[in-house]
C-alpha cells in the first residue's frame, strides 16, 4: 500500500485562506489542486496532519475536502483519507462537510 502524509502547516502554510485562489492566498482551491488532486490517484492512503495552522475557515475545508467527497463519493473519500489533529473541532468540521456532501455525476 502506497501512503502519503501531508502536514498542512509545514508543506503548505500556517496561514490558511478562503475558498478560491482568485480571492485568497493559500486557498482551499490551491491546496486541493497542488496537494490532493496531484496525489489522489498515486496513493492508496493520504494522511493529513492539521495541527500548526492559525485555524481553518469553513470554505477552505469545503473547497478542499467537500469537493473531493462530491467528486469521488463519501465512501471512497473515507477509504483514501485519514486526518490527524489534537483538536477534534477541525476533524469534526471535515466529517460534517464530507458526510453532508452529495456526489456529483
Amino acid at each position: 500500500m502506497k501512503e502519503l502524509t501531508i502536514n498542512i502547516s509545514k508543506d503548505f502554510s500556517k496561514y490558511i485562506g478562503g475558498r478560491e485562489k482568485k480571492i485568497a492566498q493559500f486557498s482551499g482551491e490551491d491546496f486541493r489542486e497542488r496537494f490532493i488532486e496531484e496525489n489522489f490517484k498515486d496513493y492508496d492512503k493520504i494522511t493529513i496532519e492539521l495541527d500548526g495552522t492559525l485555524g481553518y475557515p469553513w470554505d477552505f475545508l469545503d473547497e478542499t475536502f467537500g469537493v473531493m467527497a462530491r467528486r469521488h463519493g463519501k465512501e471512497k473519500f473515507w477509504e483514501k483519507f485519514n486526518f490527524i489533529s489534537v483538536n477534534t473541532y477541525v476533524t469534526d468540521k471535515i466529517t460534517y462537510i464530507v458526510n453532508h456532501s452529495k456526489q456529483t455525476d
